[in-house]
């Protein structure tokens, strides 16, 4: 790991995980926690960081990724109510899998939206500065929308029958 990359580094979240972030790479992102290394294409960050700098979009990003890992308990918390509130029975073969489908995609957009969230505050007024320069109203539309309606209706789905 190269010292003097501040976008890859070993960090602790506020619960005790320590894990490896890597998002220098801009077509490529790496969350490392032990021997589970988490790579994975920056769909999230591309859709919300579109006419940045480069040093703002990966500044950005780097939190994103910390943000997924101190939010983890909220999706576990969200992913829980599901598995114990939602509607299992009764469903067949090709309900339960829907519904563990849905289940999924409504933990990821939530999941998406908790570390988002943990960016603005962790950048506090530099969020705003950041977007200010370089507006992306539409991204941001594009993500808040899209997420909240993927979690609400993906876990009213689970909730009901």
């Amino acid at each position: 790991m190269p010292e003097d990359n501040p976008y890859h580094r070993h960090v602790r979240s506020w619960y005790g995980l320590s894990v490896e972030i890597d998002v220098a790479h801009d077509l490529w992102h790496l969350v490392r926690a032990g021997r589970l290394a988490l790579p994975h294409p920056p769909l999230i960050n591309f859709i919300l960081r579109r006419g940045q700098s480069r040093d703002d979009r990966l500044y950005l990003s780097f939190l994103h990724e910390f943000g997924h890992v101190q939010t983890l308990p909220v999706p576990l918390a969200h992913i829980a109510l599901l598995g114990l509130g939602g509607r299992w029975r009764g469903r067949g073969v090709r309900g339960l899998l829907s519904a563990l489908l849905a289940a999924l995609v409504a933990h990821q957009a939530l999941w998406e939206m908790s570390s988002e969230s943990y960016v603005m505050l962790a950048a506090g007024e530099e969020y705003g500065r950041i977007y200010r320069r370089s507006a992306n109203t539409i991204g941001h539309i594009i993500f808040w929308g899209s997420m909240a309606a993927l979690t609400f209706f993906f876990s009213r789905k689970v909730m009901r029958q």
